[in-house]
């Protein structure tokens, strides 16, 4: 069990780096495209990608798959997710959207313990929380404001628990890549009536780039989380997760130039003492009960 928490702790701080490389070519895209279209292209590229690796490693699955309840519940609440995301992300720091939406590890780990009866370790719930305190001390959502960018964002938080939750439902013959195809796909199930409906802008090939770039990336992290989510329990991955907002930091200071505080440099290292935590609790014989 000691094995899978690490070996799941390190694909989830893996997905983590893959989205916010996601996050940083789908913000570049929504400065200059309808948020909807970019949505529509990315998600056509990542499921494409998704269809053709699972069948070039000769993945066995059914399609029937896709009309499990869970599958389909799961994936409307991310595709829902990243369609509040992206409308955030135009109006947010991406450092500070990653940051504020961080709040969905902590649900994630009190259900996942509620409702499937896995061990929250003292040692676990500790680090849990040291992670949302350093979330708050980054984010300061008292003083983003609670305009419509902090309530997507409140909302895409509590899909992307909900998600989790029935990730951990899935049966174990449902592929990971198949799910993580289907919930590629939900996205531009969503919107693609609305770009019949608005119309397609032109764009040229550095901008089908940068959308190969985050749908491959999306569409990678996406499985990677997936496969994560069901060899360890949510709580033990919960920490890793918080990876996301240092690493979306340094996005943030490198593509544009924004500079962290002292708050998001304190956040940041609470945030690293959780993950430190975690993993010893992981990588010891015993842990705290």
């Amino acid at each position: 069990m000691q094995n899978q928490a690490l070996k799941g702790a390190a694909l989830v701080v893996v997905a983590m780096a893959l989205y916010v490389q996601n996050d940083v070519a789908t913000k570049l895209l929504t400065e200059r495209f309808d948020a909807f279209q970019v949505m529509l292209v990315r998600g056509v590229i990542g499921a494409a990608s998704l269809f053709v690796v699972l069948r070039l490693t000769r993945t066995r699955y059914r399609w029937r798959h896709a009309l499990s309840p869970a599958v389909m519940v799961r994936s409307a609440c991310d595709g829902l997710a990243s369609l509040a995301f992206v409308f955030a992300l135009a109006e947010m720091p991406l450092a500070t959207l990653t940051a504020i939406m961080m709040l969905a590890p902590v649900i994630s780990a009190g259900t996942g313990a509620l409702v499937f009866r896995e061990r929250l370790t003292g040692r676990l719930a500790i680090s849990v929380a040291l992670g949302f305190t350093g979330v708050l001390i980054f984010a300061r959502p008292a003083a983003a404001g609670a305009g419509w960018p902090m309530v997507l964002a409140c909302s895409a938080t509590l899909l992307l628990s909900i998600r989790d939750l029935f990730t951990r439902h899935t049966s174990a013959d449902v592929p990971s890549g198949l799910v993580a195809l289907l919930t590629t796909l939900s996205v531009p199930v969503f919107v693609a009536p609305i770009i019949a409906a608005r119309g397609y802008l032109p764009m040229h090939a550095q901008d089908f780039i940068l959308l190969a770039y985050a749908g491959l990336f999306a569409a990678a992290g996406t499985w990677i989380f997936v496969q994560a989510t069901r060899i360890a329990t949510l709580a033990e991955i919960a920490p890793f997760r918080y990876s996301a907002v240092p690493l979306s930091l340094i996005a943030g200071l490198i593509v544009w130039g924004d500079v962290p505080d002292p708050g998001m440099l304190m956040g940041s290292l609470f945030i690293t003492i959780a993950g430190i935590l975690a993993l010893a609790g992981s990588a010891s014989p015993g842990q705290d009960g």
